[in-house]
C-alpha cells in the first residue's frame, strides 16, 4: 500500500511537471490527480503533521464561463477559526505559481501560515484555486502577452468567491475580506476597483482588501482610471524587481488625492515574496522581471515580513472585526 501511495503521488507530480510547460489542459483530469494523491496519502491538503489548521476542500461557481458558456466551478480551501460561528472572512489568492507545491501536493506554506495567522483573529480564510479548475498549473514562467489566465479572469473568481461566503450561514455578511500574493495580489487590488465589470456585476462589495507585492502596472494605465471603492492596503518591497514598487506608488498617490482609502507600505531591502522561508535567490527562468534574462530576487525578508503580518493583523481588525 505504501509503495502504491508514493507511486500516486509521484504521477501526479510527473502530471504538474508537464503541466509547467504548456497553458492548456483537462481541469478535471488534473483535480482528479490531485485529488487522488491527497486521499491516499492520508493527509488532509495544506496541513503537515502537526499544523492545527485544517481546510475543508469546497467548491463554487465563478462569475467566469472561462472558455464555454457555463459558469466555471472553482476550488476552494475553507479555513475556519476555533471560535463560534458566525465568522468574517477574508478570500485568499495564491500567486503566479498556484495554490497547490509542485513537489507536495499540498497548499504553499506561505499560504498556510498567512490563514493561520488570520484564523487566530477568528476570521475564516477561503483560498481560490484559480488555476488547476482551468487545466493550469503555473504561469511565472510564460510572458504577460501569452498567459490565457488574466487579471480579470483572477477578479471575477474573487467574486464568485464573495457571493459564495457571503450565501454560508457561517459568515458573517458584508465582513469578507481579500488577501493577494503577487499575481493574486493584482487581483485583491482590482476587486477594490469600482470600475471593474465584476464589480458591477456582482452587486456585492469586499469590506478590505490586502495586496501583498502585486504588479500595479495595468492598473496604474488603465481606463477608466482605478478607483478604489473601499479600503485598500498595498504592502510592497522597496527592492523588488519583479513587481517594482514604482507603478504602486503611481497609483496610490492618484487614489489619496481623491481621498479614497489606499495605503501602501515600502519595506526597506525587501525584494519579491519577502513573506517567504526561502533566503533571497536570483530566479532566471521568469521572462516578466525589469532586469530581462538576468533574472529577479525572491525571498525572504524576516523584518519585513513581521512588520507586514502586524499590518495586516490591524488593517483587518479596523475593517471587519
Amino acid at each position: 500500500m505504501k509503495n502504491s501511495r508514493q507511486s500516486l503521488v509521484n504521477n501526479r507530480m510527473d502530471a504538474e511537471q508537464t503541466a509547467s510547460g504548456f497553458t492548456r489542459r483537462s481541469g478535471s483530469r488534473f483535480r482528479g490527480l490531485i485529488a487522488a494523491a491527497l486521499v491516499l496519502g492520508g493527509t488532509m491538503l495544506g496541513v503537515a503533521q502537526g499544523e492545527p489548521v485544517q481546510p475543508e476542500q469546497l467548491s463554487f461557481p465563478s462569475l467566469d464561463t472561462w472558455k464555454g458558456d457555463q459558469a466555471l466551478t472553482l476550488d476552494g480551501y475553507l479555513f475556519k477559526p476555533a471560535a463560534q460561528a458566525p465568522f468574517p472572512a477574508v478570500v485568499m489568492f495564491h500567486g503566479c505559481a498556484g495554490a497547490l507545491s509542485a513537489k507536495t501536493g499540498r497548499i504553499t506554506p506561505r499560504f498556510t501560515k498567512m490563514a493561520q495567522l488570520l484564523n487566530e483573529m477568528g476570521y475564516a480564510v477561503l483560498m481560490v484555486d484559480s488555476f488547476n479548475p482551468r487545466g493550469v498549473s503555473q504561469i511565472c514562467t510564460t510572458p504577460l502577452a501569452d498567459r490565457d489566465i488574466k487579471n480579470r479572469h483572477r477578479v471575477l473568481d474573487a467574486y464568485g468567491a464573495l457571493q459564495y461566503l457571503n450565501s454560508r450561514s457561517d459568515i458573517v455578511r458584508n465582513k469578507i475580506g481579500a488577501i493577494g500574493f503577487s499575481h493574486g495580489g493584482s487581483g485583491a487590488l482590482s476587486v477594490m476597483d469600482a470600475t471593474s465589470e465584476a464589480y458591477r456585476r456582482s452587486g456585492q462589495q469586499f469590506a478590505a482588501a490586502v495586496a501583498l507585492y502585486p504588479g500595479c502596472g495595468w492598473q496604474s494605465r488603465k481606463r477608466p482610471e482605478f478607483s478604489a471603492y473601499g479600503p485598500l492596503l498595498i504592502l510592497a518591497g522597496e527592492k523588488d524587481d519583479w513587481t517594482p514598487v514604482e507603478p504602486c506608488r503611481e497609483l496610490a498617490t492618484r487614489s489619496q488625492q481623491r481621498n479614497e482609502p489606499v495605503e501602501l507600505r515600502v519595506y526597506e531591502g525587501a525584494y519579491h515574496a519577502f513573506d517567504s522561508d526561502n533566503e533571497v535567490y536570483v530566479r532566471k527562468n521568469v521572462p516578466n522581471g525589469v532586469n530581462g534574462e538576468a533574472g529577479v530576487h525572491v525571498g525572504a525578508n524576516p523584518a519585513a515580513r513581521e512588520a507586514a503580518y502586524e499590518r495586516i493583523r490591524g488593517f483587518f481588525r479596523d475593517h471587519l472585526s
